[in-house]
């Protein structure tokens, strides 16, 4: 079942997900996801996360509000907030794609960056993801704005796998952001069950590895 209805690059088909979060093999957490019509007649895209960083309950709650034309996501406002304990972080951009300009705010400073065709935000980057792997483009270089500066997020193809999920068996198209040296690294399981969205998430940050796992996924006709 491809990612977007019958077309890999039509519309984006609403959804809600759950995933589970273990760090080092232990219950951590959870994180939930929204794909919504907004009353602009685009999409808002949600994911929020709770998850326990040593003896604080962490937030981290991320919107995405964004236009779809010709095929391709085209995020307009962005927003970030990370809560734990008394900390607090907080992150926005805006999109123009008329000036072909971004501007936004991280730990209090502005920033404004040149737009490039297929910029992302970071979390508008995981459609960008499911609708590459629906075509059969397995290795991704997608552009993200990260505060003030623009990050190239390089995924490259591992291997297609066969998973037990909550859909049942699956094969899943595994793809890596990070080299071996590095000490960050991200891991994607996509499965054509999930529209080509994640069905498992593994994130490695030196020896803290949190795992990520499909609980349940429902998508909505319109």
């Amino acid at each position: 079942m491809p990612a977007h209805a019958e077309d890999c690059r039509s519309a984006p088909v609403p959804y809600t997900a759950r995933y589970s979060a273990e760090r080092n093999g232990d219950p951590n957490g959870s994180m939930s996801v929204t794909l919504e019509r907004n009353g602009a007649g685009g999409y808002r895209y949600s994911m929020n996360t709770r998850v326990k960083w040593g003896i604080f309950n962490a937030y981290i709650d991320e919107q995405s509000d964004f236009d779809f034309r010709n095929g391709v996501v085209m995020p307009s406002d962005f927003q970030l907030t990370q809560r734990v304990s008394i900390y607090k972080r907080r992150e926005v951009v805006e999109f123009d794609w008329v000036s072909m300009k971004a501007t936004g705010e991280k730990k209090r400073d502005d920033f404004e960056l040149d737009i490039v065709p297929g910029m992302q935000d970071k979390l508008s980057v995981y459609l960008l993801l499911a609708a590459s792997i629906c075509r059969g483009d397995y290795d991704i270089d997608a552009v993200v704005v990260s505060g003030p500066v623009l990050k190239s997020y390089d995924y490259r193809f591992q291997a297609v796998e066969p998973l037990d999920t909550v859909l049942g068996r699956v094969e899943a198209v595994h793809i890596r952001r990070g080299g071996p040296d590095d000490e960050k690294q991200t891991d994607l399981w996509h499965a054509a069950a999930a529209h080509f969205l994640p069905v498992k998430m593994l994130y490695r940050d030196g020896d803290i590895i949190t795992d990520m796992r499909l609980l349940e996924i429902s998508f909505r006709k319109e």
